[in-house]
């Protein structure tokens, strides 16, 4: 049988043992963080949004997804075309007046991700705002196109395939109040990253 002051020895001995494995894991392990923590931190380290200038490609990649697949595409807004007022005469609406119909163009390369895919859809993340960053609307016509449509403006196409590498140019339009023109375009990336952003010149 063990004495008493031997058990009480052997005790001590025990929790001491304990108390520094605890310390010993505690600094392997770091301490602890909450997921608001890292939330913080990877927005922090989030590279801000650099206003980019018409003809400059996105440095930051964006994500399009289609039928399951999901592809990673660099974005450049690259012209925007003014019509005039009078191009909407023909609508015979008077909802109208008071607008100017604006052709944005935008090109999207797929560089990384699911690749081929189809359904890719650009224009639906694209938007205009004026110089005091208020959006503008875009103009949806079913069935039909203003006269004025420019050559070459083309919508997204749900059918065309992309390929690793492979680039398009998409065209939609949108209606800015008279007198105060397009200042930029922005392509949304969801509701947790910024959007990006050019300038009309």
């Amino acid at each position: 049988m063990l004495t008493h002051t031997r058990a009480t020895t052997m005790r001590r001995s025990a929790r001491t043992a304990a108390i520094a494995l605890a310390a010993l894991l505690l600094a392997a392990c770091g301490p602890f963080a909450s997921e608001g923590d890292g939330a913080k931190a990877s927005k922090a380290s989030e590279a801000p949004v650099k206003t980019l200038r018409l003809g400059e490609p996105s440095t930051q990649t964006t994500e399009l997804t289609h039928n399951g697949k999901t592809g990673k595409f660099t974005i450049t807004a690259q012209r925007v075309v003014v019509g005039k007022a009078s191009d909407l005469d023909e609508l015979k609406d008077e909802k109208y007046k008071g607008w100017v119909p604006v052709w944005v163009y935008v090109n999207a390369k797929l560089v990384d991700g699911d690749a081929p895919m189809t359904g890719a859809m650009v224009m639906s993340d694209v938007g205009v705002r004026t110089a005091d960053d208020v959006p503008v609307t875009r103009l949806l016509m079913m069935g039909q196109d203003l006269t004025s449509k420019p050559a070459g403006c083309e919508d997204d196409a749900p059918a065309a395939e992309w390929k690793k590498g492979d680039d398009h140019t998409r065209c939609a339009s949108y209606l800015v109040p008279e007198g105060k023109p397009a200042a930029f375009v922005t392509f949304s990336r969801g509701y947790y990253k910024e959007p990006l952003k050019w300038a009309v010149q």
